[in-house]
């Protein structure tokens, strides 16, 4: 979201560490490899985050924490692709509590299909091991509406979020 956000500035953007330490993908020697859950926000911007990035205005409630003040709930980009398409991804950053997203997608014509992805787990110290890769991954969201250019859709608490829009 923040490189999204920033693409007027920001041309090219490459991941430090890609495998293991702090990184998307964990190996073990002689073993396996298996997608930690950063690896997915990653993946899913890197395939639809396409096109023209858009500025999205969000108004969310906010709350403060030790290091700053007035930090929104919801954090949001989204991008328009060369087919028409709008790719909107969210952070949902409450613990506890699910929230509404509403996008006011009129200036974009022929819309007509919603899909939500939501990377979200109830336990939130879940993680992805070599013996359970996929205990976190996105997921279907669940659901939402999209009626005359108006779009609702429920981003579960401490989840990220890829709400693809499309053309019939």
């Amino acid at each position: 979201i923040t490189l999204l956000k920033n693409a007027d500035r920001v041309k090219i953007a490459c991941l430090a560490q890609l495998v293991n330490v702090i990184a998307p993908i964990c190996t073990r020697t002689g073993g396996g490899a298996w997608k930690q859950t950063i690896y997915w926000p990653f993946q899913l911007a890197s395939r639809y985050g396409r096109g023209t990035a858009l500025r999205a205005v969000v108004n969310a409630p906010e709350y403060d924490c030790d290091d700053l003040e007035a930090v929104p709930e919801v954090d949001a980009t989204a991008t328009l692709d060369t087919d028409g398409s709008v790719s909107l991804f969210a952070l949902n950053r409450s613990l506890t509590e699910p929230t509404q997203l509403s996008c006011d997608l009129r200036g974009f014509a022929g819309l007509a299909r919603m899909e939500h992805t939501v990377l979200h787990h109830a336990d939130v110290h879940a993680v992805n091991t070599e013996a359970t890769p996929d205990v976190v991954r996105p997921m279907p969201g669940p659901g939402g509406t999209l009626e005359n250019g108006k779009l609702e859709v429920t981003l579960p608490p401490l989840s990220w979020s890829l709400i693809r829009v499309t053309r019939a």
